[in-house]
């Protein structure tokens, strides 16, 4: 093609860096407020079920599985074919309509549904018997039903998972000013965003979108809700600012870490697309992400031989150093010794000639002593 430069290319590579970056910052920044939220959701809902049940404070269930408290058939949970059910699919895996024996799960299941916005949970992600101890696995309830099965922890949870847990859990609402019911409100605008550079199948970001993309993760974190005073978001807001500023600059971690998480996310694709196209078009991005990761080990490993390199040439000049200064200072101790052996016998020769002049005038002064007194005894004979 007579219009392609490479240069525009890498632009718009470093654009979709720059982008995916601020995602994962926005991330950072959202990350602590869900954790805490949910942590909270989880407390009051077995607060709420002790109480309403007549259970002693602190009652704890970790004996029911997701399916046992499930009805079948379920939409987007239950495949029912030729009246069996691939969910309940067992004895050990059928649901109980009596409900949880010790009256805390399926009421768990309830109050998780009257939660959620638009009343269908994705329990697929979770394990039962995990939400009276783990509040991560009551927070995969509100993400996306695919891809999330297997996340043990908030770190673990992309940034399409954690954003997902504040438009879909009502309770956010109460700590949230915009309005999460409005379908393009900031917090949707984001998640479609995310979605956009995720799917990209080029890694590529124009000039023109990339300041829109920075302005919508900015009033994301800068919610008057709650959010506008939060250490770890204002923080993660200044990290945009000094990254769409260049002040931040992107290293070759930055870049490993991008395409880290977006390989992970269309692997995760890759396994549960079942539109053929769509699917191998996520084939094709893999491969691209591959290259560039491929790029950069080959930069690490020249990175790396020049380091050997220039350890080499400094090893050896200090070995060089280290010789020429033993033998310096051999030199210098061999002429001082000269030196002083030289002093010395200047020494000696000029005690020697002090000597010697002392005698002689020592002889001379007796010589002048015994003249003197020869003349004084002649005065007095005369």
């Amino acid at each position: 093609m007579a219009s392609y430069s490479p240069k525009l290319s890498e632009r718009k590579y470093n654009n979709w860096v720059k982008a995916q970056l601020a995602v994962l910052f926005t991330k950072d920044g959202l990350e602590p407020f869900v954790c805490h939220e949910v942590q909270k959701f989880r407390l009051e809902c077995l607060d709420g079920i002790c109480y309403n049940n007549g259970l002693i404070s602190g009652t704890l269930c970790s004996n029911c599985g997701t399916e046992n408290v499930i009805k079948c058939p379920t939409n987007r949970i239950c495949n029912v074919g030729r009246g069996k059910c691939s969910y309940h699919r067992n004895a050990a895996t059928r649901y109980n309509p009596a409900g949880c024996p010790n009256k805390i799960c399926h009421n768990f299941t309830t109050k998780i549904q009257n939660v959620h916005r638009y009343y269908g949970p994705s329990f697929k992600n979770t394990d039962a018997t995990q939400w009276c101890s783990n509040s991560w696995g009551i927070a995969k309830c509100f993400m996306p039903p695919d891809g999330y099965k297997d996340v043990a922890c908030a770190e673990e949870t992309d940034f399409n998972g954690i954003i997902s847990v504040i438009i879909n859990n009502k309770n956010f609402q109460l700590k949230v000013h915009e309005n999460l019911g409005n379908k393009n409100n900031i917090f949707e605008q984001a998640r479609e965003i995310g979605r956009i550079l995720r799917h990209s199948p080029t890694l590529e970001v124009e000039d023109i979108d990339l300041h829109p993309y920075f302005i919508v993760f900015q009033h994301v974190l800068s919610d008057a809700g709650y959010l506008a005073t939060d250490t770890h978001a204002q923080d993660a807001k200044q990290k945009l600012l000094d990254l769409e500023n260049d002040i931040l600059i992107i290293g070759k971690d930055d870049v490993r870490k991008v395409l880290d998480d977006v390989a992970k996310t269309t692997r995760d694709t890759i396994i549960v697309e079942k539109d053929d196209q769509k699917r191998q078009s996520e084939i094709i991005k893999e491969e691209m992400i591959k290259r560039k990761q491929e790029d950069l080990r080959s930069l690490d490993s020249k990175t790396h031989a020049g380091l050997q390199l220039i350890e080499t040439k400094t090893d050896d000049s200090l070995k060089t150093i280290e010789t020429e200064t033993d033998k310096s200072i051999k030199d210098i101790e061999k002429a001082t010794e000269n030196s002083v052996q030289i002093m010395h016998q200047k020494k000696e020769d000029i005690e020697e000639k002090v000597k010697t002049q002392s005698k002689i005038i020592t002889e001379e002064c007796k010589k002048a002593v015994g003249t003197i007194k020869d003349e004084g005894d002649k005065g007095k004979i005369d």
